[in-house]
């Protein structure tokens, strides 16, 4: 075993082994003072005569993305440098520890790590576990296993790898040991350490599996970059002193975390508060809405602590977040007890989603909303017809999006819609009530967005809004403005929404749908009414065969901004043929019609009401039709002939 230890050393063999200080890249002089006058005087973990706890002065290696990595780094000019500057200005102005910085991978070598009582991640990136020949490791002993094995004809991609592995591998066992406090032959010491990290150090040699087991996670995107609401999940944690329990709202680069973050295996302390966040940013992945921003845990004998905040250069002089770096460090040193047991609480607070299904079934009761029966399923099944006017080209997906308890005709557009799709191979029809997915970054999978009956005033907000704090309120309104940018953007990229029935009736202070959706309900009739064909040659007129129809149904009455100019209307109410309801001077009542929205496409009917509307065969018809028109499946039916 000796003679293994003295390979991994000659393997390992580094001029200079000693630590030594590494200058990060300066920053202006008024900013360095600005992190030096926020920095607190002295540390908390202290006895009463001002003496540090500790038995003999604190070792803290402020580790830095290695210099050959570092080119690439992303927070090469910002982030490194100002945590830098603030990390050794902690130790330095209250003495709780030694800062040593470096990028050196020496310093994970036996004889080097054991040193220090914590490492600080100081948004260390890369693959910096695994030395290449620009760390400056054995240089002399590859190259010469390199000319050997190429003398010999050897593959020298599989010798690459053989090497590094070699070289890798004590860094690896030595850096692990020294975070556990493991005592074994090969690594012989038994001290262990914490580690303290800051946001991108957690996205790291994603080639070693275990380094993300150590810290808690994996780093999968940041959604947000702006001011959000954090929540203190344990007020009376030692770690989180530094806020006094306190909720309270911070602007960084926020991220989130996928496995193996897992409540189970780490304590949080901080967390993103859905409530008081917008919630309208693109790419947030959760669907648990679990966006931990600070936790600890217990690694063997080590201690770990890490939190998302480390970002923004003004972080590094806020003074409550100096403080929580420091508690942390004197934590990871030891100086600090704090417990690191995973707690099963977590608070609940309600993000903008899918409506549980519970919830779903007792609005519908309380609304009294009726679902269509098995034998009203079966009539739709029979009405619907078994071929589309066209064929896709692809596959296609359709979003049918509303609330099922909102307006009595609902559940019985959604079976339609989805008998429609499915019946006629036309599309899937993805039911759902979840604004997430109006969002820009999930809407473009579809190929039609339809709003079902949408009926409210505001459908994007929470039904509770009104009850909100002004900060849960912003955040809600936050959301709301994202999702109709999203749907504007949407349609006017070339997609197409379809509105059925009471879509015209909906979000009436937002002036920009009523444009694009093509009117705004101002009245109805309840009653038979007589429909003519305004264009019966058009293909999505064609399946009433030129003939006019009669109906019993809901038939809105349409205000401002309606107008022919920019409707192609397809169907309107015979007045010949049934008496003047008296609602318009110009005695104008359209029933369905076509539009473009910069290079999308429109269709709507006002028609679909009556739950047995859903079942006569023409309405189905006349409505799959539209849906293949705002796809844009039929080439025939995508041009809007100009209104004479």
């Amino acid at each position: 075993m000796k003679t293994k230890v003295r390979m991994y050393y000659c393997l390992f063999a580094v001029t200079a082994m000693a630590c030594r200080s590494f200058s990060a890249d300066q920053i202006p002089a008024h900013q360095a003072k600005q992190i030096a006058d926020a920095a607190p005087a002295k540390a908390r973990a202290v006895l009463p005569q001002g003496i540090l706890r500790t038995t003999k002065p604190r070792r803290v290696l402020i580790w830095i993305t290695p210099a050959h990595l570092m080119e690439k780094d992303p927070h090469k000019g910002y982030c490194i440098p100002y945590g830098t500057c603030a990390f050794e200005t902690l130790g330095k102005k209250t003495g709780a520890f030694e800062p040593i910085v470096s990028g050196d991978l020496a310093m994970y070598l036996p004889e080097n790590i054991r040193q220090f009582d914590a490492i600080v991640m100081n948004n260390s990136s890369g693959p910096w576990i695994t030395p290449t020949d620009a760390d400056g490791f054995d240089q002399l002993t590859t190259s010469m296993a390199k000319e050997t094995f190429k003398k010999y004809g050897r593959d020298m991609a599989a010798v690459e790898q053989v090497l590094q592995c070699r070289v890798s591998q004590p860094l690896h066992t030595s850096f692990l040991h020294w975070v556990v406090g493991y005592r074994s032959l090969c690594i012989p010491f038994a001290q262990f350490g914490g580690m303290h990290s800051i946001p991108y150090a957690i996205a790291a040699n994603r080639h070693w599996p275990l380094f993300p087991k150590i810290l808690g996670g994996t780093f999968t995107g940041h959604p947000w970059n702006e001011e959000v609401g954090i929540t203190v999940e344990e007020p009376s944690h030692p770690l989180v002193a530094a806020f006094d329990g306190k909720d309270f709202r911070l602007a960084d680069e926020i991220y989130q975390y996928g496995d193996p973050y897992d409540r189970k295996g780490v304590r949080v302390l901080l967390s993103l508060d859905p409530q008081r966040t917008n919630m309208g940013v693109k790419w947030i992945d959760r669907q648990d809405n679990d966006f931990a921003l600070a936790w600890v845990k217990s690694c063997c004998k080590g201690r770990v602590f890490y939190t998302s905040f480390g970002h923004r250069t003004e972080l590094f002089w806020n003074s409550q977040i100096l403080q929580f770096y420091l508690d942390a460090i004197q934590f990871a040193t030891g100086d600090l007890e704090a417990p690191t047991a995973p707690r099963a609480e977590r608070p609940l607070k309600r993000a903008p989603g899918p409506t549980p299904p519970e919830v779903r079934t007792a609005r519908i009761k309380a609304r009294k909303v009726s679902l269509p029966t098995e034998q009203e399923i079966k009539q739709i099944e029979a009405a619907a017809p078994d071929k589309a006017p066209a064929k896709p080209p692809k596959p296609r997906k359709v979003l049918v999006w509303g609330h099922t308890w909102t307006h009595e005709p609902n559940p019985y557009a959604e079976k339609a819609l989805e008998i429609l799709g499915r019946k006629t191979g036309t599309f899937e029809a993805v039911v759902s009530d979840d604004p997430r997915l109006l969002l820009g970054d999930r809407l473009p999978q579809f190929d039609a967005l339809v709003m079902n009956n949408i009926h409210e005033p505001d459908p994007f907000l929470p039904e509770d809004f009104a009850k909100r704090s002004q900060e849960q309120k912003a955040a809600a309104r936050q959301f709301d403005a994202a999702v109709k940018q999203s749907i504007l953007e949407y349609v006017r990229s070339g997609k197409g929404i379809v509105g059925i029935h009471a879509a015209a009736a909906a979000l009436q202070n937002w002036p920009e749908y009523g444009q694009m959706m093509g009117g705004y309900y101002s009245g109805h009739i309840y009653q038979e009414v007589a429909i003519k064909l305004d264009d019966p040659r058009h293909p999505v007129n064609a399946c009433f065969g030129g003939k006019p129809l009669r109906i019993n149904d809901e038939v809105y009455i349409f205000g401002e901004p309606y107008s022919r100019q920019r409707l192609h209307v397809l169907l309107s109410l015979d007045l010949e043929r049934m008496a003047d309801p008296g609602k318009r001077s110009d005695k104008d009542y359209a029933v369905s019609w076509l539009a473009q929205y910069g290079q999308g496409r429109v269709f709507y009917t006002t028609l679909g009401h009556a739950a047995d509307t859903y079942w006569n065969p023409l309405f189905l018809r006349h409505v799959l039709a539209g849906i293949q028109f705002a796809i844009g499946d039929c080439p025939q039916i995508t041009q809007i002939p100009p209104e004479r």
